[in-house]
């Protein structure tokens, strides 16, 4: 029967691959001229990332000593332990009940077997890894699809009948290539087969069908529908990586390299002018750090010749991670972005050694995404600074950012100085992630975040990405820091065209004050407009100031997440700690104002007080303060 299967995995090769050349002048979007040009630039054999498990120099040399050495204790260990088995029920879990977890934990379990597994064996070069490994192979060439359950929608890929290349299967078939490529010959030759043909008709064929149809793969984009989220360049990086790994005819590895070289900049026209991400810093990092593993996958493969970065809006795109960052290498979780998270220390390490930014503290030598076997070989490549290494950026980022285009301030504290306060506010901003958080904003003090945006969920279901989206306070204006005008929310943040209506950076400090008007579906608002002025005088302050006016009395309501330990000091005056850090928070109305508190726990994310003032009567205009302050002594 494995006999008969990989005779028809072969034939099933060999047929799409002479389609493929009748079909030449077929692709959508890509040009023949170019296909031809990149494959001149290709050497006759195929190659991943590093060097087959052949080369002992490179697996013996001290850098990837040091990189992957920690695999050996992992697969020892695997050494004696059970193979986690295949579930269909855990599969369809998530198309019964629209929960992920059951399902994705089960395909993770078994997929994180090949790392160490693989790497351990490459090191030793001994043969004792290669019964398991040839074992897990077949497993997962006979698993019915690599697609994730929550993007396996009509089950098309579990029934094997229709496979969609989605960000789990491009990823895992990145890491299954470059397992071949490193292991080669060691490897059963029936397992082999039976894995470059699960290669083909999971990964190859389907992105073949929609370069030659324009159909099928969304996230590849198109000149009239281009994409707006991270799957693409996620999703190009596991494409392209697994081909150049694998594929051994040199024209076919050079259409996908061809695609990876022009779908991926409908990724880059995603960003703002200013290199601003619209997903947030967390997807940035997810992203932007699986363009520079297709990057790095394109020069393996074209010996340096082909270079991704050399687009001019990468370097802003780039410079987005340091920008975006508050003191401590905190960044504001705007968007689906997970409270509290650092920047991404691997991706910015990379963009620092990329472009030469000079930001000290970085690590010099760097992969982008550890999960995947492929880069983590990208350490010890010798090619990732620019061929014309960019100027170094002097004293970049500054104590602030300002990103003209979504009317983003990011404000740090002043070198040299005891102040101690972090902030960034948004006007908008709002991609495929989008919150309705028009105006919202983040205060932090030294390592913790103290108040404002609680950030994005730390788990999806089939409601985060559909209708039922913003009926989740996490994700609608009322889990924000950001006004209830005449008891109504914000409306969808992602149709809305908010207006900075000034900035003033100066010694003193940085203001910004942003039209909100827009974003409430209140007949009687005539203006809402929010302005934060971050002070850099003594100890340094932050200030929002809320002015409201409407054509009749109406009822108006600040709210202000916080994941610290509250405390009300007087009528006007609260105190918020947490990690061993404190700041006052000063509310000043026309009349005082009601304290409301509502504790907020969903999708996974840390549960959040979110504190309420009310105005004690309706206005017809008013000027609400909240100050952030060092605590009074």
């Amino acid at each position: 029967m494995r006999t008969l299967f990989v005779f028809l995995a072969a034939w099933i090769l060999l047929l799409d691959l002479t389609l493929q050349a009748t079909a030449a002048s077929a692709w959508v979007e890509l040009p023949p001229a170019r296909i031809k040009a990149i494959a001149a630039m290709l050497s006759p054999q195929p190659a991943g990332f590093g060097r087959p498990c052949s080369d002992r120099a490179f697996w013996q040399s001290p850098a990837t000593l040091d990189r992957c050495g920690t695999a050996l204790t992992a697969a020892n260990k695997l050494l004696g332990e059970t193979f986690p088995p295949w579930s269909d029920d855990l599969y369809l879990d998530f198309s019964r009940t629209g929960q992920r977890p059951p399902g994705e934990k089960m395909l993770a379990a078994r997929k994180a077997w090949l790392q160490p597994l693989v790497v351990a064996e490459c090191l030793e070069n001994r043969g004792r890894f290669l019964p398991l490994l040839n074992q897990v192979l077949h497993a997962f060439a006979s698993e019915p699809t690599w697609t994730l359950p929550a993007h396996d929608g009509g089950l098309g890929s579990f029934h094997r009948e229709n496979y969609f290349v989605d960000l789990g299967a491009a990823a895992f078939g990145a890491d299954l290539a470059e397992a071949l490529y490193l292991l080669d010959d060691r490897l059963d030759p029936v397992v082999q087969q039976e894995v470059r043909a699960a290669l083909e008709t999971r990964i190859f064929a389907p992105i073949r069908h929609s370069l030659a149809t324009g159909k099928g793969t969304y996230w590849l984009g198109s000149r009239t529908a281009p994409v707006q989220n991270n799957w693409n360049a996620v999703c190009l990086a596991g494409v392209v990586s697994a081909a150049c790994a694998v594929l051994p005819d040199r024209a076919d590895r050079a259409l996908f390299i061809a695609a990876g070289e022009h779908y991926s900049r409908y990724f880059i026209n995603s960003f703002d002018p200013d290199g601003y991400c619209l997903e947030g810093p967390g997807y940035w990092a997810f992203g932007f750090g699986h363009y520079a593993i297709l990057r790095t996958a394109m020069l393996v493969a074209t010996d340096g010749r082909l270079e991704l970065f050399a687009h001019p809006k990468i370097k802003l795109i780039a410079a987005y991670g340091f920008r975006i960052q508050l003191a401590n290498r905190l960044v504001p979780p705007f968007e689906d972005c997970r409270y509290g998270l650092p920047a991404d220390p691997y991706v910015t390490a990379y963009c620092n050694q990329v472009f030469q930014f000079g930001i000290p503290g970085c690590a010099t030598n760097s992969g982008v995404e550890h999960d995947r076997l492929d880069s983590l070989l990208m350490p010890v490549l010798p090619i990732a600074p620019l061929r014309s290494p960019s100027a170094a950026a002097g004293d970049f980022p500054g104590d602030h950012s300002y990103f003209k285009h979504p009317g983003v301030l990011v404000c740090r504290p002043s070198p040299g100085t005891n102040q101690r306060f972090s902030a960034a506010i948004k006007a908008g901003g709002n991609g495929s992630h989008s919150h309705n958080d028009i105006g919202s904003f983040v205060i932090s003090v030294a390592d913790q975040i103290l108040a404002g945006d609680p950030g994005g969920p730390f788990a999806y279901n089939n409601k985060v990405f559909g209708p039922g989206r913003f009926t989740y306070k996490i994700l609608n204006s009322f889990g924000h820091p950001v006004p209830v005008v005449a008891g109504q929310l914000q409306s969808d943040a992602t149709r809305l065209h908010p207006r900075v209506t000034s900035t003033h950076f100066g010694a003193g400090g940085e203001d910004i004050s942003i039209d909100l008007q827009s974003a409430y579906p209140v007949p009687e608002l005539r203006s809402l407009v929010r302005t934060m002025h971050y002070s850099r005088t003594g100890p340094g302050a932050v200030v929002i100031e809320d002015q409201v006016a409407f054509s009749r009395p109406m009822t108006f309501a600040e709210g202000l997440p916080t994941l610290g330990s509250v405390k009300r000091l007087d009528a006007s005056t609260l105190e918020l700690s947490l990690g061993g850090q404190a700041m006052d928070v000063t509310v000043e109305t026309p009349d005082g104002f009601e304290l409301t508190s509502e504790r907020v726990e969903e999708l996974g994310a840390p549960a959040f007080t979110r504190l309420g003032f009310q105005l004690l009567k309706p206005v017809r205009q008013a000027t609400i303060k909240i100050t952030f302050h060092p605590p009074v002594k």
